[in-house]
């Protein structure tokens, strides 16, 4: 006679067999509902990913996201900046969003615009140049530098930078005061233009356009990113948060393509004599339209990854931080959203559950 316990044992072992083998199925079962309506930057190398990962060239003519079963579309094409990428998610043209930390931050907590980072794209990538004769911070005094805008990356570290040197930094139009840096409203794409004609003195934005600038002698560097704050985080994918919670599966395989999209980057990165290498910077000078020498130069200084680490959330609460220190973000803000403390703030607004998703998913092509 069987003993009851016996039983009852291998009913529970059959019973959780058969749901961790549903959860498998489930999560590799395309959703009713695969179509992803994405939102990205002008030209923006930081997000080689996303080119990378819907180009078909270098995956047997299969893009990554049709390898695992995401159906992408641009409704709103390319986008200035990171602004207007969270107010292309506010209004609901688009479901995700590659964009910078900081207008991410600014727009959730200012606007209440709901959205969750669901994925790292990039460190660094960014630089500060100028014209000939400016060779230090001090001078760039009374003089006028772009930004793309004060929501940006870009912006703060160029706040980050003067203040460290004890210059102060107004919107361009004030009245011309000692030791003040004046910074006016460019988009990076028409940064190099500005300079040429004499509108700017300098400019901060991503790559690759202050390579573009640097290399046609518009300008030389006076920092790259890198020297004003190493490792630094920039650019992220941020979805609207409900249709995040109630498309998991479809955010787990745009993300599963994310994720070997940055494998494969940076695996080709380390054989720069390969036949990949050579699709990388054709990929990387179709979207940007700028030459190979300008995506070499430019892909030296952008680190590209995924991961949503400790340092990460770190990061997040520094860029916090310095968005109320300068007044963009009143204090009272975090508390009136429902978070205690940047604490609080850096680990919910960044989710690992759908990276982690992804180590279930598998190709559906």
């Amino acid at each position: 006679m069987v003993n009851k316990s016996v039983v009852v044992i291998i009913a529970a072992v059959v019973l959780i067999a058969g749901i961790a083998g549903w959860a498998f199925i489930s999560l590799n079962q395309p959703e009713e509902k695969s179509d992803v309506r994405v939102g990205y930057l002008v030209g923006d190398l930081h997000q080689l990913a996303r080119v990378v990962a819907d180009n078909k060239t270098a995956f047997n003519n299969v893009s990554l996201f049709e390898k695992y079963g995401v159906n992408v579309s641009y409704p709103t094409g390319p986008l200035a900046n990171g602004g207007a990428v969270m107010d292309a998610l506010a209004a609901k043209l688009i479901d995700v969003g590659y964009l910078g930390a900081p207008p991410a931050i600014l727009k959730r907590l200012n606007a209440d615009n709901r959205v969750v980072i669901i994925a790292q794209v990039n460190n660094e990538g960014s630089s500060i140049i100028v014209k000939a004769g400016i060779n230090t911070v001090h001078d760039l005094d009374q003089k006028t530098v772009a930004t793309p805008g004060t929501s940006s990356i870009q912006h703060l570290l160029l706040l980050q930078y003067a203040s460290a040197n004890g210059m102060n930094v107004t919107q361009a139009g004030a009245d011309l005061t000692p030791n003040t840096i004046y910074w006016t409203l460019v988009a990076p794409v028409n940064q190099k233009a500005a300079l040429e004609a004499g509108l700017i003195d300098g400019a901060v934005g991503w790559e690759p356009y202050g390579s573009d600038s640097i290399l046609a002698g518009t300008a030389h560097v006076l920092k790259w990113s890198d020297e004003i704050w190493s490792d630094h985080p920039c650019c992220v994918i941020a979805a609207n948060r409900t249709f995040a919670e109630t498309h998991q599966k479809t955010i787990a395989r745009l993300l599963k393509a994310h994720v070997e999209a940055n494998n494969w980057i940076n695996s080709t990165l380390h054989d720069t004599g390969s036949a990949d290498y050579q699709k990388l910077l054709s990929m990387a000078e179709g979207f940007s339209l700028r030459n190979e020498s300008v995506v070499i130069n430019s892909l030296a200084h952008i680190v590209y990854t995924y991961q949503i680490t400790s340092q990460f959330r770190a990061g997040l609460k520094m860029f916090t931080q310095a968005l109320i220190d300068q007044g963009l973000v009143a204090a009272g803000k975090l508390s009136e959203r429902g978070y205690s403390s940047l604490d609080d703030f850096a680990a919910r607004f960044a989710d690992t559950k759908y990276l982690n998703m992804t180590a279930s998913v598998t190709p559906v092509k």
